[in-house]
């Protein structure tokens, strides 16, 4: 019991007296300030202000006494956590009842213990009157911190606003009852997608989450926002590579999650380009250990995240994703086909999606910076467009295509209008308010087109019961022989041998047609 005690007053002692815990204290201190100053003011309303003055050194040591309990109800009941979002009730609620503690203290002390000899008289109606004027004023500061909030988000929305529509909105109420109480792995946890998947889940309370990334730096970040945010949550850490399998068998066999949402990968497309073989030891033996992982361990559902670029892929990391979706696929065909109408089994699922606002490499910050450094923005071609999304809608639809899917789906998100991209960089220098920087177009990189594209040729889309989420009907594959061409890519992935290496994926994918790449004569041999 002593050592849990003392256990506990060093983990308190080491948050309180944190850097992470220095918002909280001045906002605590603020709330101390707000209740001071309406006693100052009430003693004023029953006294007159000259006695105020008459009696300022006695009431400061009195009031200095008094303000420990107000300090005490404040952090009884956190005023200080979530002050910058939309002010509602509770919060309201949570002011009210830490004055009033503090007001029903000090009349306690007054009514208990005689005098001090230093300390002057403060009447039982004055802390009435402050509890009221207190709780006013501790309002007044939130409402007053949400309007800042929304002044200094607004530079966030503006990436809303580069967007030629309306944001996407998930229902979550559903998503939450599926994930509630479940064990949560999300690889790639410290990624621009991954640590958002982090943020949202974590909202849902789940009984564990498991979270990995080979990354030290972010997954430190990462780690350091969790203890900030969600100190309650039953949480493990991981810094592994997912082609790693001893490490990943051990950690599925004891932590036996529910679902795992996969968003680790390489996904630059001129490093992938230079490195085929890192590519596919990562991208599709990685997703290949994870899943064979899922099944052997009973997941219940295995959701993947794809990209648009696996679709009629013009370069390494494309096609690569095309590989994953394509075994994930076909293992989720051989379980139904070995369990016939029966239950269980792992559910997996594929979601594709577009280039993500804000993520890490993406062009919004490559812009920005290039902006704030007087330019140019350098564009890679005049008619290149991109499809686009938020990171917090992105993920949302993640979640809600993972809630409905069944298994073997390829969900498909309607992103709107395509973007272009030297329309955007217009946008942004614009929005800047700078009329010297100018856009310079650098000719498109290896591997990269002018147009992403979400479906294969031939391939259709049935409706869900989401507006913004379509399945796409695609080629099935047989598992046997899908793991039979991964066997013999893995062998020449070993060589390093860059040529040999395309060119079976090449085989594997025949849509994989290259552009802008050393690769074009593969292409043009397999054409003869």
């Amino acid at each position: 019991m002593k050592g849990r005690l003392k256990n506990m007053i060093q983990k308190m002692a080491s948050w309180y007296f944190s850097k992470e815990a220095l918002p909280y204290w001045c906002i605590s201190l603020l709330d101390s300030v707000v209740i001071l100053t309406s006693i100052l003011i009430m003693y004023c309303v029953v006294f007159r202000p000259y006695v105020l003055v008459a009696n300022g050194s006695q009431l400061l040591y009195t009031l200095l006494i008094d303000m420990v309990f107000y300090v005490i109800g404040i952090h009884v009941f956190h005023t200080y956590t979530d002050v910058f979002r939309l002010v509602d009730f509770k919060d309201l609620l949570r002011s009210m009842y830490a004055t009033l503690l503090g007001a029903v203290l000090c009349v306690a002390f007054r009514w208990a213990v005689d005098l001090l000899p230093f300390t002057t008289v403060v009447p039982y109606r004055v802390f009435v009157l402050s509890f009221v004027s207190g709780t006013v004023g501790l309002w007044v500061l939130r409402i007053i911190a949400r309007n800042l909030s929304d002044v200094m988000r607004s530079k966030v929305r503006e990436e809303v606003e580069l967007l030629p529509r309306q944001e996407i909105e998930v229902d979550m109420d559903e998503i939450g009852n599926l994930l509630r109480n479940k064990r949560i792995l999300i690889t790639g946890a410290a990624g621009s997608i991954g640590s958002e998947m982090v943020r949202q889940i974590a909202s849902f309370h789940p009984a564990k989450m498991i979270l990995i990334d080979q990354a030290e730096t972010p997954m430190h970040d990462l780690m350091l926002e969790m203890k900030k945010n969600w100190e309650y949550l039953d949480k493990k850490m991981i810094v592994a590579s997912i082609v790693n399998k001893p490490r990943m068998e051990k950690i599925f066999a004891k932590y036996k999650p529910d679902y795992v949402f996969h968003a680790a990968a390489y996904k630059h497309v001129p490093m992938m380009e230079d490195n085929p073989s890192v590519s596919i030891l990562n991208n599709v033996d990685g997703t290949r250990i994870l899943a064979d992982l899922a099944v052997k361990n009973n997941v219940k559902k295995f959701v993947m995240i794809s990209t648009d670029k696996a679709v009629n892929p013009t370069n390494v990391m494309g096609c690569s994703k095309r590989i994953c979706e394509m075994y994930v696929q076909s293992l989720n065909e051989k379980i139904r086909e070995e369990r016939g109408d029966a239950c269980g089994g792992t559910e997996f699922i594929t979601t594709r999606f577009g280039n993500v606002l804000g993520s890490n490499g993406s062009v919004i910050p490559l812009f920005k910076k290039q902006i704030e450094e007087g330019g140019p923005v350098t564009v890679t071609h005049p008619d290149i467009i991109r499809f686009f999304m938020l990171i917090p809608e992105a993920c949302k639809l993640v979640l809600e295509a993972g809630t409905m899917g069944k298994g073997g789906e390829v969900f498909v998100f309607d992103m709107g209008e395509p973007v272009k991209i030297a329309d955007l960089a217009k946008r942004m220098i614009h929005n800047s308010g700078r009329r010297d920087v100018h856009i310079k177009y650098t000719g498109l990189r290896e591997g990269e087109k002018l147009y992403e594209e979400v479906l294969f040729k031939g391939e259709e889309e049935v409706e869900t019961k989401h507006p913004k989420i379509r399945v796409a009907k695609v080629r099935q594959y047989k598992y046997e022989d899908v793991c039979k061409d991964l066997d013999e890519l893995d062998e020449i992935c070993q060589t390093y041998d860059e040529m040999k290496i395309v060119r079976k994926m090449k085989q594997i994918v025949p849509e994989f047609k290259s552009n802008n790449s050393k690769y074009e004569e593969i292409d043009k041999e397999l054409e003869m």
